[in-house]
C-alpha cells in the first residue's frame, strides 16, 4: 500500500516537472525574443504638441481712408468672401458730384486744347479725338465740345477776314504801283520829247529865227515835267513801302495767331494736368465708397452693418481672416522637446476636430521654431511655438475645404528612431546621472 502510494507520487512529480520545464522554457524563449526585439527593433520617436490650424498671413483689418455713411452692408460675420468682392457700399453722392464736376472741366479743357492745336497748326477744320467724341451721348458734355467748335469757327472766320483785308490792300497797292509806273513812264517820254524840242528851239533862238519867250516856255514845261516825275517817284517809293508793310502785317498776323495759340495751349495743358490729378484723386475716392475684399477669406468681424451708420476716417470697418494664404499649424511645443525639434523635420497631424477613426493623419513639415520660450496666458505654462506647413498632397478623404483656420490638431513631430529598450533605460540613466550631481 505504502509502496504503491510512493510510486504514484513519484510518477506525478515527474509529470509536473516536465510541464514546468516546458513552461519555463517557453517563458525564457518569450523573454528572450522580447528582449531581442526591445534591444534591436526601431520605434519611431515623436514630440507631441497640441496646436491649431491658422493662415500663414495675419488677419487683415480693412480701414476706410475718408470715412462716410453706410448705404448698404452686403456681408455678415462668418461669411466667406472672394478677392474683389463688394462688402460695404458707402453713400457716394458727394464723391459722384465731385467727379462729374471735374470731368466736365476735363472735357472742356481737352476740347479747348484740341482747338488750340488746330489753330497752331493752321487747320481749316476742328477734328475732335475719339476720346472726346465718345461723350456724344451726354448732352451737357456735347455742348461743351460744341462751344469750342463754334469758337474755332468764329476765330478762324475773323482771322480769314483780316487776311482778306490785308491781301486786298496789298493788291490795291500793287495796282497803284502799276499806275504810278505808267505815269512815270509817260512823263519820262514827255521829258524826252521836251528835251528834243528845247534843243531845236535853242538853235533857232541862237540864229535869231524865233523869239526867246517860246524857248523859255519850253524850259518851264520841262521843269514842270521833272517835278511831276519826282512826285511820281516819291509816290512809287511810298506805295512800295506800304506793300511791304502790308505783307509784313499779313505774316505778323499769322505769327501772332500761332504764338497766341501756343501760349494758350501751354496754359491749358497746365490746367488740364492739374484737373487730371484732381479727377484721378476724386475717382479714387469714389471707388473707395465701395469697400471690397483684398483677398479670399472669412469675415471675422463687421463693425458696421446698419445703413446710415457713420464711419470715421481711418476707422476699421471689417476684419478678414485670409484663406488664400497657405495653411499652417501653430503648435505649442513642450520645453523638454525643444532640443529634438528643428526646421525641416517631418510630422504627422491628427485632425481631432474630425472623426479620428475615419480620418487619416496629414503630413506636415516644421518650418519654424520660436527662438525663445513663450508663456501661455491662460495656463501660465511655458512652451515654444512651432510652425508646421501642411502638405499640399492631402490623403483621401481629407480635402482643403475641410481645413479651417482655428481647427484643433495634434502634431506628432518625428524625432528619430529608438529601440524600446532605450525608451525604458533613458529615464533610469537620467536619474542615475542626476544622482551624481546632486548635493
Amino acid at each position: 500500500m505504502v509502496a504503491a502510494a510512493f510510486e504514484w507520487e513519484k510518477t506525478i512529480r515527474s509529470q509536473t516537472r516536465a510541464v514546468a520545464l516546458a513552461g519555463y522554457s517557453a517563458m525564457a524563449l518569450l523573454v528572450g525574443c522580447f528582449g531581442y526585439w526591445a534591444a534591436t527593433a526601431p520605434l519611431s520617436g515623436a514630440a507631441v504638441a497640441q496646436g491649431a490650424i491658422s493662415a500663414s498671413g495675419r488677419n487683415i483689418k480693412i480701414q476706410h481712408l475718408e470715412g462716410g455713411i453706410i448705404r448698404q452692408s452686403l456681408i455678415e460675420e462668418g461669411d466667406r468672401v472672394k478677392a474683389g468682392q463688394e462688402l460695404i457700399l458707402l453713400d457716394d453722392t458727394t464723391a459722384k458730384t465731385q467727379v462729374n464736376r471735374l470731368f466736365k472741366q476735363f472735357v472742356s479743357l481737352s476740347a479747348k486744347a484740341q482747338r488750340l492745336i488746330s489753330e497752331r497748326d493752321g487747320a481749316s477744320a476742328l477734328d475732335m479725338p475719339e476720346s472726346l467724341r465718345q461723350n456724344s451721348e451726354d448732352s451737357e458734355l456735347t455742348n461743351l465740345i460744341e462751344e469750342q467748335r463754334k469758337e474755332f469757327v468764329a476765330r478762324l472766320s475773323r482771322f480769314n477776314s483780316e487776311q482778306d483785308i490785308l491781301n486786298q490792300r496789298v493788291s490795291t497797292l500793287q495796282d497803284s504801283l502799276v499806275g504810278l509806273s505808267a505815269q512815270r513812264q509817260a512823263i519820262e517820254n514827255q521829258l524826252t520829247i521836251v528835251a528834243d524840242e528845247l534843243k531845236r528851239k535853242k538853235a533857232l533862238v541862237d540864229q535869231g529865227l524865233t523869239n526867246h519867250f517860246e524857248y523859255t516856255q519850253i524850259q518851264r514845261n520841262q521843269a514842270d515835267l521833272v517835278g511831276q516825275a519826282g512826285s511820281i517817284e516819291s509816290q512809287l517809293a511810298s506805295t512800295r513801302s506800304q506793300v511791304i508793310e502790308a505783307k509784313e502785317q499779313i505774316e505778323r498776323s499769322k505769327t501772332q495767331r500761332v504764338e497766341q495759340a501756343v501760349g494758350d495751349l501751354a496754359e491749358t495743358r497746365t490746367s488740364l494736368a492739374d484737373i487730371e490729378e484732381q479727377l484721378a484723386a476724386a475717382q479714387a475716392i469714389l471707388s473707395r465708397t465701395t469697400v471690397r475684399s483684398p483677398t479670399d477669406g472669412i469675415i471675422i468681424s463687421a463693425v458696421y452693418s446698419s445703413p446710415g451708420a457713420v464711419v470715421a476716417a481711418g476707422e476699421k470697418v471689417i476684419e478678414i481672416l485670409p484663406t488664400s494664404s497657405d495653411l499652417i499649424v501653430e503648435a505649442k511645443l513642450s520645453p523638454r522637446d525643444i532640443d529634438s525639434v528643428h526646421a525641416g523635420q517631418s510630422a504627422r497631424l491628427k485632425l481631432t476636430a474630425l472623426n479620428t477613426r475615419l480620418t487619416p493623419d496629414v503630413a506636415a513639415t516644421v518650418i519654424n521654431v520660436s527662438a525663445d520660450r513663450l508663456m501661455d496666458e491662460n495656463t501660465h505654462e511655458p512652451y515654444y511655438r512651432a510652425k508646421l506647413r501642411i502638405s499640399d498632397d492631402l490623403p483621401a478623404p481629407v480635402t482643403a475645404e475641410q481645413l479651417y483656420p482655428g481647427m484643433p490638431v495634434e502634431a506628432f513631430i518625428s524625432t528619430g528612431d529608438r529601440t524600446f529598450f532605450e525608451y525604458l533605460i533613458r529615464p533610469v540613466l537620467d536619474s542615475f546621472h542626476r544622482a551624481f550631481v546632486e548635493r
